[in-house]
């Protein structure tokens, strides 16, 4: 760590300068980087905890100076409102990831290093002045050789090994931080500063971003009224992104037009519809659905473009999703927690009692109430709010998808405030419960269950003797990991369940083919009788029984 400080050495001087500067100076002193800062710096340096202006300002204008990896941690915080006040999150929403042009001469000469010509010979046509231009990147409007009108993307230079550098500065200030302040280990500073690497890494690489375009390009390959821009591979790398030029109106140019250009109900409806195929049908969707990423063209037709952040839900999160779903709308709260420990991890000391509480209340608060009537952005505050009162860590991708969702509310409404965007949703949601019940996905459901709990079995023994040997040993505290037995018991009566399902279903067909081979010899006394008509019914009546069972557990 101390050959990284010497390699950095200005670089940290000029964060922990920054910190000063914005009234976090006692984390400074706290950490020991107190000595970085000059002799005026020192003297001048408030040390105090209380400042006038708000943590959430101060913070923002603190990432906004230190440039483009602490704005894409500003921006990735805004999103944990699992764990962080939403009176942060919603100062970091604010944050800017646009600063000035790079001379448009760097541009092209990175251009000509990745592409192998000059820009003369590869476009007819090449705008010196940028259409855009954020921490990582800038864009460019070209036309090609071949007369297509295209956008440029060109990361910046130097911005790698600038981005490398704030990365390892940021992992030795994140462990300092937790190993002084209990608030830090609580928020996982050193687990958020790894997806931010993650992230950038993801968003540097615009091959990456041309995968994610295509991908989503194909979920609308046969609707006309959504747009995709689509990719020139052969003049796109790592450092170049080529798309087609899509030229529409943004959001909020549709206020100086007449009203009868375009149908706002009609957009609104489309883009919802559009979201939720992506989220709900295909599991991949556009991670940052703001205005600046959405245009409007004739025809009421939406253009999204800018795919550097997705959102991927996986065939067991969609699962997860539609079991708390099924939760609120059976007001069932065993299936919720069920949901909940599913979908997150929640801490070994968690008072259960107070977070059933918790959950009967939110359940409570959307139960009977009119599709229209629900609010999208106060029911994910609502559940987030929950879960952060409880300390329980929900996965990155369910809060993005939360913050997704309010972004688009937040542009339906404006379009059309009459719009329900749950009511919109509910067939879609019908579609996955249905594809959840389906026998095939119900047999794979089960079939990994199995295989996960041959893993834990297979490993129970080993852990157990591991365990016993430290005890022996004297190195252990006698801390037993009961939330994993918690977990495998929940495992076995799920599976258990299942099985019981499958050989009811199994018995229940033999009866039926008994009854109906014993019916058809003339001499039996089942000719006599309706035997075929009270056997089912008895049959029928006992599955139905086993099967409430089974769902009413809410473990299935």
């Amino acid at each position: 760590m101390l050959m990284k400080r010497m390699r950095h050495i200005n670089r940290y001087r000029e964060v922990a300068t920054a910190l000063v500067k914005y009234g976090f100076g006692y984390i400074v002193k706290e950490v020991g980087l107190f000595h970085l800062l000059s002799l005026p710096k020192k003297m001048a340096a408030d040390l105090r905890t209380d400042n006038a202006k708000s943590i959430g300002v101060r913070v923002r204008l603190l990432m906004e100076e230190l440039g483009p990896t602490f704005i894409k941690l500003g921006q990735l915080l805004s999103l944990r409102v699992d764990l962080i006040p939403r009176q942060l999150t919603q100062e970091l929403e604010k944050l800017q990831d646009e600063i000035s042009p790079v001379d448009s001469e760097f541009i092209k000469q990175t251009i000509e290093e990745e592409l192998g010509a000059p820009t003369e010979e590869l476009f007819q046509t090449f705008e010196n002045t940028s259409t855009a231009a954020a921490s990582i990147g800038q864009v460019h409007k070209a036309t090609l050789q071949t007369g297509e009108d295209v956008v440029v993307k060109v990361r910046r230079p130097r911005i790698e090994a600038q981005v490398e550098n704030d990365i390892e500065i940021l992992r030795d200030l994140a462990r300092l931080v937790e190993q002084h302040f209990s608030w830090a280990r609580h928020y996982q500073l050193r687990d958020i500063v790894d997806e931010v690497a993650t992230a950038i890494k993801n968003e540097m690489d615009y091959t990456q971003e041309g995968r994610n375009t295509e991908k989503v390009g194909q979920q609308f390959a046969n609707d006309r009224n959504i747009l995709i821009p689509s990719v020139y591979w052969e003049y796109s790398t790592k450092k170049v992104l080529t798309t087609s030029f899509i030229e529409g109106k943004k959001l909020r140019a549709l206020e100086d037009l007449p009203a009868d250009s375009f149908n706002r109900k009609v957009l609104a409806n489309r883009i919802v519809h559009s979201f939720l195929n992506q989220v709900l049908l295909s599991g991949f969707y556009h991670g940052d659905p703001h205005t600046g990423n959405m245009f409007f063209l004739p025809g009421n037709k939406v253009a999204y473009i800018d795919f550097g952040q997705v959102g991927i839900l996986s065939h067991s999160m969609k699962h997860n999703l539609a079991s708390f779903v099924i939760g609120l709308m059976k007001k069932d709260t065993d299936i919720l927690m069920n949901a909940v420990r599913e979908m997150s991890i929640t801490p070994e000391d968690i008072d259960e009692k107070k977070l059933r509480a918790d959950l009967d209340e939110l359940r409570d608060k959307y139960y009977d109430v009119p599709l229209s009537e629900i609010n999208i952005q106060s029911a994910v505050t609502d559940i987030f709010n929950t879960t952060q009162k409880h300390q329980i860590i929900i996965p990155k991708d369910y809060t993005l998808l939360g913050k997704s969702l309010m972004t688009i509310e937040s542009i339906v409404t404006e379009l059309d405030p009459e719009l329900s965007m749950i009511h919109l949703a509910e067939p879609y949601g019908k579609k996955l419960l249905l594809e959840r019940l389906h026998p095939k996905n119900a047999a794979a459901k089960l079939w990994d269950e199995l295989t996960d709990l041959t893993k834990m079995l297979y490993q129970l023994p080993y852990q157990v003797s591991d365990a016993l040997t430290k005890m022996n040993r004297g190195e252990t505290k006698f801390e037993m990991q009961l939330p994993q037995i918690d977990q495998l018991l929940r495992k076995l009566d799920r599976v258990g369940n299942r099985l019981s399902f499958s050989i009811t279903l199994l018995a229940f067909s033999i009866i039926m083919v008994g009854l109906i081979v014993g019916a058809t010899f003339g001499n039996s006394i089942l000719a006599k009788i309706p035997a075929i008509e009270i056997g089912f019914i008895i049959s029928f009546l006992m599955f139905l029984w086993l099967i409430y069972s089974i769902f009413r557990s809410g473990r299935f």
